[in-house]
């Protein structure tokens, strides 16, 4: 191997994010009521150390994705996507948590008729 290919191997792999998806489940509890409600979404996330830490961690069944990028930017802007993504599920879910809790029920509906 000759120091371009060791050069050309290392920085292919500089740029390496591990990514799975996994199911979380938001809690709540309607005032009036003690029982516990549960909403599920899945949600992907970055594993920030390395494969064989995330084996030990997870296990072999659970399945992950190893995304390679040729500069920082492409990885950063991966990254951002993903964090992106989860801020939107989590307003989502607060705000059908926030409707139940105002309503005592799911509320898809209007409010007002603009006629």
């Amino acid at each position: 191997m000759t120091n371009n290919e060791v050069t050309s191997q290392k920085e292919s792999k500089a740029y390496e994010i591990i990514s799975f998806t996994d199911t979380v489940a938001f809690n709540y509890t309607l005032p009036g009521n003690e029982e516990t409600q549960t909403i599920e979404h899945e949600l992907t996330f970055i594993w920030e150390d390395t494969i064989d830490k995330f084996i030990e961690e997870h296990g072999t069944d659970k399945p992950y994705k190893v995304h390679a990028f040729k500069r920082e930017r492409e990885q950063k802007f991966f990254i951002e996507q993903i964090e992106g993504r989860t801020d939107d599920l989590i307003d989502e879910v607060q705000e059908e948590i926030a409707n139940k809790m105002k309503f005592g029920f799911e509320f898809s509906g209007q409010l007002h008729n603009d006629d």
